[in-house]
């Protein structure tokens, strides 16, 4: 189901989260799921692009460092496919200097680790701006 019919049937949101470390995806989904979301894990970012074509989340958060192809890749290659170019990318990085980071890849914001999940969260929410609307 697209994002903009799970939004008319009233359906949580679904966001999908990036991540290669399984402690760290799942304490993010937890969060998340907790705080009224669907969530669906990828673990690379080879696998981030299936499961944004297949799944067509409302929002993505993906680490920028994974393996088989960075979040950098994936998000660029995202980006620039017709059906997931609308989608909102939020990066997770442990890079420094993640103003200079945001604005070489194609991310809507990046949240520098380790991060808190209420500012994790915050980031969500910024993105998906409608929610106020529904809740």
């Amino acid at each position: 189901m697209s994002a903009r019919l799970r939004r008319q049937a009233g359906q949580p949101r679904l966001i999908l989260i990036v991540e290669d470390d399984r402690a760290v995806a799942g304490m993010i989904s937890e969060f998340i799921g907790s705080s009224g979301f669907d969530t669906e894990v990828a673990r690379d970012g080879q696998d981030a692009i299936v499961k944004a074509k297949q799944l067509l989340p409302d929002l993505i958060i993906m680490d920028l460092m994974l393996p088989r192809l960075t979040g950098g890749e994936a998000a660029s290659q995202l980006k620039q496919d017709a059906l997931t170019v609308n989608i909102p990318i939020v990066g997770i990085s442990a890079v420094a200097d993640v103003t200079a980071l945001a604005e070489l890849l194609p991310l809507d914001e990046v949240v520098p680790k380790p991060f808190d999940l209420d500012d994790l969260l915050a980031a969500v929410e910024r993105h998906l701006p409608e929610l106020a609307d529904t809740e």
